[in-house]
This record gives C-alpha cells, structure tokens and sequence, in this order.
C-alpha cells in the first residue's frame, strides 16, 4: 500500500531542513503543535515529492502514516457507493492529514490527490502515536480537528444525498459555508417562534421535533444525513417546531444568506428543497435503511448471557443492512486504555474513545453497543452516544429495579434525559424458558416488569426461537412488517385466510393492530398461533350464539357470551403478555376522539373495540364511555405508523365498499309488528326492510370511510388489500369457512406478487 512507491524516492530529511519544516509546522497549526513538538517529529519525517494527480491516499487502506503538507496544493474526496468521487476539501502548505485513520485505528475516510505539484512530510503512524501519548495537549487538539475533518467528510457524503441533482460546485459551496453546532443532549437547537435564518442537516446524534404536526405519524426525530428548517432557506419566516438533542448531536447550520448566494448560480438546489418539504406536508414515511442508529445493550442481571445474545441479535440485524456490534475489549483495542479508563469527557483519551465510535456510526446502519456487566466508564459513554437502550432480563427473575439499572439512571440523569423531549429511549427483552414452550401459551405477569420502568416497548423472546430474534431485530433496525386489520362483523373471518396466505409467502408479521373483528383476529395473530389454530379456536368462539339476544335497553344483546369468549382466548392475559407488538382502537364517545390500546386487560379493549353503538352496550373506562372502533377508524393504519412510522405496513379491508340495497321503497312507516306477522304468515314476505343490527354496522363503518380513503390516498399503507368476499351480513357468524377461504383466494396472488419485491432479510426463515 502506502510503504511501497514505485515513482517516489523516500530520503531522510537533513537537520536544517528539520528545523525548517518544524518551524513551518509551528507556524501552520495554530493552537495545536509547539515548536518543541514540532521539532521532536521532524527528524522521523521522510520527504515525498507527488506529480499533479498523484494519488497519496486511498480510500479503505489501512494506516500507516501521517503527512504534513510542505508545498503544493492537494484535494480530498470520497468515493460513494456508484463509485464516483466527491471532492471536499482543499489542503495546502501545513495541512496534517491522514491523522484520523491513525486517531481512531481505522481505516482511511477519503482519498487524497495532489491538485498540484506538491511536497509532504511522511510521518510513520508508530512514532506519531508516541508523540501523542506523551503530550496531552497535543493529542487534544489533533482529537479536535479530527474530530472537524471527519464531521467535513461525513457532511460531504450526506449532502450528496440530499442534493443529488446539484452540481459539484454548489455543493462545494454549502460545504465551505456552514457553520459547526454540537449540543449536548437535552440542549435546544431551535424553538418554536425563533426567526428562521438558516437550515440544519444532522451529522451525527439525534434532534427531537415537538409542537409540529409532522410530529403525528412518527416523523418527530430527525437523525444523521437529514435536513431540517429546510423552509427557511427560501423564505425565512418563524420556526414552527422546537428541536432539542436526544443524544450528543453535531449539526451543519445553513445560513439563509449563503444558500441563496450559492442559489444564484444554481437554482436547482431549489427544486430539491422544494421536495424535501412537499415530503414532509405529506408526512411522507422515511424508506427502511434511511437512518442510522445506535443501540445499547444492557443485561439488567448476571444471569443474561448478553454476549451471547449480542452476537445473535448483530448477525441478525445484518441481514437487514450495514450492521456492526462493538464492545468495550474492541474500543480497548483500538484506543487504549486511557480513553476507557478516564471518564472525564474533556479528557483526551475520552475524547478519542468518542471519536473512535463516532466512526463506527458512520460505517453501519444499525450499530450495537455492547454495555458491561460491571458499570464502567465505557458504560456512560455508552449511553451518551445512543439512541436506543435496551434492556435484557430473564423473565422469571426479580422484575424489581437492579443495581446496573440504577447506575444506568444515575447516567442518563447527567446526560440530561430526564427532561421529556431529550428523553432515551428504552425497550425492556423478557427472555423467556426455551423454545420447548408451547406455541398456544404465552407470557403472564408482564405488567410486574413495566412498573417500576419507564419504559416505551416490551418485548417477548422464547430462548432457541429464531422467529422471535429476527422479529425483534426487524424491530430495532425500525424495519418490521405491521398487519393492520379492519372492523366488518363476520366478514372478518376472512382475515385468516390473509394471514394463511401471508405465513405461505414468507412475509413475517412483527406487530398487529385491529379494530371490531379485526381486533379478535389480531389477537390471534398476537399469541402467534399457527394459522390453522387460529381458525379453530375463531370458529369455536365466534359463532350464531355469540350473540346473547337481550331486551333493548343498552344494547340489542348482553355481550356476556362475547366477553367469556374473549377470556377464552386470551386466557385472561394482559395486552403486554402478547408475543407480538399489538394495538386495537376503540372510540372514546365522551372525548370524541380514537383511542388505541396497547397496554391493560384484553378481554375489555376487546369488548370496547367491538362494541357497535346500539347493538352492543358501551365499555366504561373510569368515566368515560368507549364504543366500537370503527366509528372513528375501521383502518387503523394511522395509529400503526405512529409506533411503526419507517418500516412496511399491510392493511387488510373487509368493510363493504358500498352499503344495502333494497328492490323496491317500503314506505316512511315501517311497524316491527307487521313486518314480523308478514314473515311468520308463509308466503306473505312482504317488501325487504333491512335489519336494525346490519343498519347500525354499515352506518358505523360509513362514519369512517373518510379516515379510510384518507389512508389509502397518502399511502400510509405499503400493501392495501380490499378483499372480494361473497355476500355476507354482518352479524351473519354461520358461515365462517367459505369467508375463510375467500379472503385467502382474494389475497394470495397480491401477497406473493408483493411478497417477491421485499429484500431476503425481511422475509421469514428460521422460524
């Protein structure tokens, strides 16, 4: 690589010209290299003389120097994905550079071509890491600039992304012409009601949006690569939204008088902004893969394996994308012990550790950090540099607080988490017996685990369970696969022959919402039961004596048999018992508005989420009245986006897409009594009236086809599956196996056709 020139001849530098380049050095680095400092490293130094072009450092190679550059003009640039360059920088006489692979014992971040005829000072890495251990001062302020120039390399890199149809030159510009922000988190970078003068774009950490609409289907967090405040490049104003750090954040800001002057010359940077915010007034949900996350893994006890379990959850992530795991004996490795050891975070050593894991972010998608059993310095940093804790317990356990989980309080009490808008994010993992535990039963008592933690996801993992790791790594990688079903009455049969055809297909489903019937189906789905139990236990419960027919008082009938058969599938359990991530939606008729239910009791969401205004009496929670989902939302897509708002959603739809008919006009009067003579005299039938049951269903539904439309218009949903389904009442329970099996004809071709377009990663195996 490096050590090896066929056009360069290395000769060792005389003294005076020593003297000379330590001087140049001293005088070129401002703040950085005494002129003692600079003099110890010249008589180590080797000349190099490049030809215009030249190549002096390849992107990928390993470390192996460091150059100072004397004369001439060199350029740096980055080679993307498609293979072609990016230039971003510019280094003329006294530039250090190759110093960031050497810092972070990496490899090298950007190629470097001599623009000119030029002359470098070839520093062997080994005798620069000595000058480094034994200087502080130095070390802190090549930390410093490394630290600018790989934050440079990784703007360059994202602004390509971001402004792929703008030329090189006005790229260039931006580039030249930001201004360097870090915040600490919990930090502001804006708030709601500032003057707009200037636009962000993440380089590395995380911000947090709050006060703005967009917030609603899970846009709230804006992460590396993505631009923000994008509107006030073109038209300044006021800032609608707040943005605080949820983590350690360093972003590029934008001056509004420096965009346009670039603009000037290139308006079609305009065309990408414009884009960029039509996106976001759409709420338009990121694509999988387009945001990087880091992950700590936290064993709250001794008895988790948590290597172990790390190794897997990484291999799993990395048939998803670019994934990486890091632990503290890799960081030892590559920084030493002096970053580790020290917790000061104004420490050199410490600061190098961080710059160490801020490479690693930039080279995966998805990167774990892998936390001590012992709480250490490592730990804190750990929790400093993520987005993401999550928690690893066995299930049968003390579910009381640990000592690892308070120190872990104590340390996300100093980084400022505390405060809401910059809080971590928490997700507890219940590991559970082992794989031998039988498909129909499901987890107890998980509710003892959630309350003394504040946390905002539980999951469930069956040890030797394939299925259940590659869920969760979908999950965390915020790639899952959602199935949304929705209210019908019986129709809803029919979307067990989707799920049927969904399992053949090989499309995993990772979370499940619902709403009337799809809500009992859903919780099928839920306890992960074999499709064809699902169909036997649906059958066994939902049948014609469902209905406990009662005088018409709260309801048409008691709902008695609906809730002992609600108990008899669920076994009584809790929402958060169930393997699968999962929601239904009943109506809150004191409030007006969708509620969705994702924690408490199963049998009462269900009852409330089934309870159709006038046929099935209301549920009360403390006092306030809820009713049937769908007369807000028979779809509950929108609600399935806010906890799942980058990954794919399937929504299945087996409403009538048009209401009753009827042959001829039956008047303005219609008497009970005489409709009812009329069918008990034979061959008196009289003109068709529909029923009261059938006529508060439909109209249910009817309320809320807008939210459906609505839906479907801004492509909420990734697959939207309207079943052809035969005739059907919706009260009609008799006939559940022809509905079946239509709803599995009508859907199977739609599901294998999408099922083929989807990455090997996010399809089902193993399991």
């Amino acid at each position: 690589m490096h050590g090896e020139y066929s056009s360069v001849s290395l000769v060792s530098v005389g003294r005076g010209v020593n003297e000379d380049i330590a001087v140049k050095l001293a005088a070129s680095l401002p703040g950085g290299m005494s002129p003692g400092a600079a003099r110890a490293l010249a008589p180590q130094a080797r000349e190099r003389h490049l030809e215009p072009g030249e190549t002096l450092l390849c992107q990928g190679d390993d470390a192996e120097h460091v150059y100072v550059v004397v004369t001439g003009r060199l350029r740096a640039l980055f080679h993307d994905s498609s293979g072609a360059s990016h230039a971003f920088a510019v280094l003329e006489a006294g530039a250090l550079l190759g110093e960031i692979a050497v810092l972070t014992d990496g490899r090298r971040e950007a190629s470097v071509v001599a623009e000119t005829a030029a002359t470098v000072m070839e520093l062997v890495a080994a005798d620069f890491e000595r000058l480094l251990e034994s200087d502080p001062d130095i070390a802190r302020w090549l930390t410093e600039l490394a630290t600018q120039r790989l934050r440079q390399a990784q703007l360059a890199r994202q602004l390509t992304v971001l402004f792929p149809e703008v030329s090189e030159p006005v790229r260039g510009a931006l580039l030249a012409g930001v201004e360097w922000v870090s915040l600490r988190a919990g930090e502001h970078l804006v708030r709601r009601g500032d003057t707009a003068d200037s636009a962000y774009i993440v380089v590395s950490g995380r911000l947090r949006v709050t006060g703005d609409e967009r917030a609603a289907l899970g846009g709230s967090e804006v992460g590396p690569g993505e631009l923000v405040g994008e509107m006030a490049l073109v038209e300044g104003g006021i800032r609608t939204a707040t943005l605080v750090a949820v983590r350690d954040t360093h972003v590029a800001r934008i001056e509004r008088e420096g965009f346009l002057e670039a603009l000037r010359d290139h308006p079609e940077a305009l065309l990408r902004i414009a884009r960029v915010a039509l996106q976001r007034s759409m709420h338009t949900a990121r694509k999988p893969g387009e945001q990087r996350r880091t992950i700590a893994l936290v064993a709250l006890h001794p008895g988790v394996d948590l290597p172990a379990f790390a190794d897997s959850l990484a291999g799993e992530l990395g048939r998803l994308d670019a994934a990486g795991l890091r632990t503290r004996a890799q960081a030892h490795e590559a920084v030493g012990a002096r970053g580790l050891d020290r917790g000061d975070p104004d420490s050199p050593g410490f600061a190098r550790l961080a710059q160490w894991l801020q490479e690693q972010e930039v080279r995966c998608e998805t990167l774990l950090l892998q936390a001590t059993g012992e709480w250490t310095s490592w730990n804190d940093l750990v929790l400093r540099h993520a987005d993401h804790a999550v928690l690893i317990a066995d299930a049968g356990a003390d579910p009381g607080v640990t000592a690892t989980e308070a120190r872990m309080r104590e340390a996300l009490g100093a980084r400022g988490a505390g405060q809401n808008a910059s809080r971590l994010r928490q997700s507890l993992v219940l590991f559970h017996a082992d794989s031998d535990m039988a498909e129909t039963e499901a987890p107890r008592g998980t509710a003892r685990w959630l309350a003394p933690r504040d946390v905002d996801a539980c999951y469930h993992l069956r040890r030797g369970h394939a299925g259940d790791l590659s869920r969760l790594a979908r999950i965390l990688a915020e790639r899952p696969i959602s199935l949304v079903l929705s209210g019908g009455g019986a129709r809803g049969f029919a979307h067990l022959g989707v799920v049927r055809a969904l399992k053949e297909a090989g499309v995993p489903v990772d979370m499940v919402a619902g709403t009337s019937m799809g809500a009992v189906i859903a919780t099928l789905v839920a306890l992960d039961l074999d499709p064809r139990e699902q169909a036997v236990r649906a059958k066994a419960v939902l049948t014609p004596s469902l209905l406990d027919w009662t005088l018409p008082l709260a309801g048409l009938v008691k709902a008695g048999r609906m809730t002992e058969g609600a108990d008899r599938i669920t076994g009584g359990r809790d929402i958060e018992d169930l393997w699968l991530p999962w929601l239904i939606v009943s109506t809150n008729l004191t409030r007006s508005e969708s509620v969705a239910h994702s924690r408490g009791s199963i049998t009462k969401a269900l009852r409330a989420s089934v309870a159709i205004p006038g046929v099935i009496p209301p549920v009360a929670y403390g006092d306030e009245l809820h009713v049937d989902g769908g007369v807000l939302d028979n779809l509950p897509v929108e609600p399935m986006r806010r906890i799942n708002p980058r990954g794919l959603v399937i929504a299945v739809d087996v409403a009538l897409n048009e209401g009753p008919r009827v042959p001829e006009d039956f008047g303005l009067s219609v008497s009970g009594w005489r409709l009812l003579a009329r069918r008990l005299a034979s061959g008196r039938r009289g003109p068709y009236v529909p029923g009261i049951g059938g006529t508060l269903v439909q109209s249910m539904i009817a309320g809320s086809s807008r939210a459906r439309d609505r839906v479907i218009a801004d492509g909420l949903a990734d697959l939207y599956l309207d079943l052809h389904l035969p005739r059907c009442g919706m009260l009609d329970f008799g006939r559940p196996d022809p509905l079946i099996a239509a709803g599995y004809e009508s859907a199977a071709p739609r599901v294998r056709a999408w099922a083929a377009t989807l990455p090997a990663g996010m399809r089902r195996g193993g399991d």
